[in-house]
């Protein structure tokens, strides 16, 4: 069984899903080189990292060849953003700053041919080799980002009317935190009772829910409340670990 279908098998049973968040390394070579067998995906950044159309294309051809599921964090809900990044191979997209039920329906109008959306069939890379327009239909996967209160109200109609369409829900901490009136205070009640709240709500309904985490501690906690879909660090945050765990300690001695 190759990646992609362990992902649709993932999704389906709200099994682990593990994977990391590209903002700054722009390099095919890298991405062979970290995709490990645990790896269930890639996340390239167009919201906050330094991606655009013309840098993500090769980048996607990178991942398909390698077998990799990428997703792309679009810079806002517009058609434009959403369908161009299937049209380059993206597997799915993550929608951030989610706070209506209009977004999500024109992000799955975006995203899924006839009947159900208006996509376009265009784009070299938008289907793989071997699959139907109905597959093509099934396997891309929306990742609705929840990042404030007005987010989390209105959540339960956002599941009861296209939960069939959202693979995950996945909460920004930061942006929620910053939100709710305590920038990166993480630990505050307030903030630990607003991400339950929307684990609650998601595995109420059977659906895949996760949160970023900039360790193995966070993941290790938000699992353990419910979390399947792990967002685990930035380029950036690893190789500053890499750094810090294996060049800084010669320079103490």
């Amino acid at each position: 069984m190759n990646k992609y279908e362990n992902l649709h098998r993932k999704f389906q049973n709200r099994e682990q899903i593990l994977g990391t968040n590209i903002m700054l390394i722009a390099s095919g070579p890298m991405i062979e080189v970290i995709n490990e067998d645990y790896l269930d995906y890639v996340l390239f950044d167009m919201e906050h990292g330094i991606f655009n159309n013309e840098n993500l294309i090769p980048l996607m051809q990178t991942c398909r060849l390698c077998g990799l599921p990428a997703f792309v964090r679009v810079p806002d809900h517009t058609n434009f953003h959403i369908a161009r990044c299937l049209d380059f191979g993206a597997n799915g997209i993550m929608l951030p700053r989610t706070e209506t039920v209009a977004q999500v329906k024109a992000a799955v109008e975006s995203m899924r041919f006839p009947p159900i959306g208006h996509k376009g069939k265009g784009g070299y890379c938008q289907v793989r080799a071997g699959e139907t327009l109905a597959d093509f239909n099934k396997n891309r996967y929306l990742l609705v980002q929840i990042e404030s209160p007005v987010g989390i109200e209105a959540l339960p109609e956002m599941l009861d009317l296209y939960g069939n369409e959202i693979a995950a829900i996945v909460i920004g901490p930061y942006d929620l935190s910053f939100t709710m009136g305590m920038p990166a205070e993480f630990d505050r009640p307030e903030f630990q009772a607003a991400v339950k709240k929307i684990f609650d709500i998601c595995l109420s309904k059977g659906k895949s829910v996760g949160i970023f985490c900039d360790n193995t501690a966070q993941a290790k906690k938000y699992r353990e409340m419910g979390a399947n879909f792990m967002w685990m660090c930035t380029d950036d945050q690893i190789v500053k670990a890499g750094l810090r765990s294996i060049i800084a300690p010669l320079a103490k001695t």
